[in-house]
């Protein structure tokens, strides 16, 4: 059950750290969110779509070998599934509680506080628009929604309770000897003959790959973007363009919160409201102990202890009571009492603003080079093309015409490159076509990621082959005489282990003991973790064995047993809030599975193989 656990948790954990990501790390994937994406697509879950941008994000924009793709594209599928099913059944995010997500995240605020200004300067810098952004944290709220139904509705009898705290509480002494393979290498020998008959019989697993070394050129916006200047007269004649969008007034708020919870009674929602109307005449008789009130009544704890503080924000930041008040007071004016979804609130205005060009010059600087930057990338690509095309024999006349580095590559083959950068299933099928391979032309321009393309040819190639005996014999031998003391080490471990369980004596160099639990497996295997256990502890020592692959065998021997200590009241509260989360996550790896078994799931070009299921 303990292996079955802890498969299934890391599954739940990956699926809910793909979902997070874009909150707390969605930064440095410039352009991903911004681009089209084309044809090609790594899965379809029920209709919608998983792309090359979808991976993008989810890896943080770090180029992703083709192994590890369909693992990622594995994680981006159970995540689909999951929200697709929070969708159905109800589970969404309120304006309060994506707010309260949004404003906690430490990459939008400045000295602790959250700032409006920095929220969209940050959004800007990614080409990710405001409602982008909060749709991928309302995706996240719905999610957990649906997930923590899960483990809040698994509650644990006080039975399953002791019979636990006992299982996993006990302790026991144990010492181990492993006896390894190369003890055994001086009892072995191999026969020229014994490897001339291994050689024959696995020709197919020594050949190598089919291999290539290429010249390769990369065309990219990024790198295009990093060349492009801007001038103060553009950056001032986008400004006076833009006001409307850019010029958005800007408010600096305090408040005092006095919260109400989702369920509360009437009769709660009336004594809080009770509370903050006290509060207010308390302000209004004296406005100048607003943060001295706030620190002391205030149940915001974002912002209690800053005096109420807010800090700067734009119009459509707060909950829509909450700015609809604020942007109709003056400065220094003090609101009745505002009820939103959070409770009632006393709100302060402390300033108010129109953000200046010299407060937006690197925000439009940098919107300003990428919009020169994309049109440089499509208006270069056509050319760059045709260029890889015509001029088919070399890549150096496009290097010299676009100011382009020709980079070697080492060894490439059909399924991989170490170059990250040129692991691309496109790319690999362009190499090694006739064309390339035979014909030695250049590939087209490829698309290897949103604003990068690339264009290779061959410099070096060498054909699938077995190699001769005489390269690979020592290598054989080594093998060979390896497998041969493997065997003999474990075959001599099961007679020791079996001498040992009798009673008699055996020679075999103990470690010191360690303490081992069900809870604390110190790198045991289940299978001998129970088998330590189930030994009872009046008739210790006992004796437990295990073959290690490629290691040898390891005997265990059960010196001790510690029963487990009693539990107080706190660590058993900790224990039955682990155990429904346990259980929960067994039920959502469960529940992941029916979905993918009733959705249509289809996998696109851009997926050299499906994920395992």
């Amino acid at each position: 059950m303990f292996d079955l656990v802890q498969k299934n948790k890391t599954a739940v954990q990956v699926v809910l750290g793909l979902v997070a990501l874009g909150l707390v790390v969605g930064f440095g994937v410039s352009g991903y969110s911004a681009m089209q994406d084309g044809d090609d697509f790594y899965a379809k879950v029920g209709g919608s779509r998983i792309t090359e941008r979808d991976v993008a994000l989810a890896t943080e924009g770090q180029a992703v070998s083709n192994e590890m793709k369909p693992m990622v594209v594995e994680q981006l599928i159970r995540q689909k599934l999951l929200l697709q099913a929070a969708a159905k059944q109800g589970f969404a995010a309120t304006d309060a509680e994506m707010q309260k997500v949004i404003m906690a995240v430490p990459a939008f605020q400045e000295n602790g506080q959250f700032s409006a200004k920095r929220y969209q300067e940050m959004l800007a810098a990614q080409q990710m628009t405001v409602a982008q952004f909060e749709q991928r944290v309302r995706d996240d709220i719905a999610l957990r929604q649906l997930l923590s139904s899960f483990v809040s509705g698994n509650f644990q009898s006080q039975k399953t309770m002791d019979r636990m705290a006992a299982l996993l509480g006990e302790k026991r002494a144990v010492a181990a000897a492993l006896l390894r393979p190369e003890a055994y290498l001086d009892q072995v020998s191999v026969s020229e003959a014994e490897i001339k008959q291994y050689y024959d019989k696995h020709k197919d697993e020594l050949k190598a790959p089919e291999m290539v070394k290429l010249a390769y050129v990369v065309l990219s916006q990024d790198e295009l973007a990093n060349a492009q200047t801007v001038s103060d007269a553009e950056v001032q004649q986008y400004f006076d363009q833009h006001k409307s969008e850019l010029g958005k007034e800007e408010r600096r708020a305090a408040h005092i919160l006095i919260t109400v919870a989702k369920d509360a009674s009437a009769e709660q929602r009336a004594a809080a409201k009770t509370k903050a109307e006290g509060i207010l005449k308390e302000v209004r008789a004296n406005p100048a102990r607003f943060a001295e009130l706030a620190k002391q009544y205030s149940q915001d704890p974002g912002s209690a202890q800053q005096g109420g503080e807010l800090g700067w924000f734009g119009r459509g930041a707060m909950v829509k009571p909450f700015d609809d008040t604020v942007f109709k007071l003056d400065k220094g004016q003090i609101s009745d009492v505002v009820q939103t979804d959070f409770g009632y609130h006393v709100i302060k205005l402390e300033d108010a603003r129109s953000p200046a060009l010299a407060d937006l010059k690197p925000t439009i600087e940098q919107k300003l080079k990428l919009q020169k930057a994309q049109a440089a990338f499509q208006s270069q690509l056509a050319k760059f093309n045709e260029v890889v095309y015509q001029q088919g024999s070399s890549l150096q006349p496009a290097a010299d015409q676009f100011k382009l580095q020709v980079q070697q590559s080492g060894w490439v083959t059909r399924k991989g490159a170490q170059d990250p950068a040129l692991n691309n299933p496109k790319l690999f099928d362009a190499v090694f076509s006739d064309d390339v391979l035979k014909g030695k032309h250049n590939t087209e321009a490829i698309e290897v990621a949103p604003g990068k393309v690339v264009s290779a040819r061959i410099v070096e190639h060498k054909p699938a082959e077995v190699p001769a005996l005489a390269t690979v014999a020592s290598e054989l031998s080594a093998k060979l005489k390896q497998e041969k003391a493997l065997k003999l080490a474990q075959e001599d471990g099961a007679r020791k282990l079996a001498a040992l369980q009798k009673g008699e004596a055996v020679s075999a160099e103990w470690m010191p003991a360690i303490d081992v639990s069900r809870s604390m497996q110190s790198g045991v295997d289940a299978q001998t973790l129970n088998a330590m256990f189930r030994a009872p502890a009046d008739k210790l020592p006992a004796y437990v064995g295990n073959v290690v692959p490629e290691q040898g065998y390891v005997l265990y021997r059960v010196e001790t047993s510690t029963p487990a200590p009693k539990l107080d009241a706190q660590t058993q509260q900790r224990m039955r809030d682990g155990l429904a989360k346990m259980y929960g996550e067994v039920e959502i790896s469960n529940y992941i599975d029916s979905l993918r078994k009733s959705a249509k799931i289809e996998y696109g070009r851009a997926m050299q193989a499906k994920p395992a299921e």
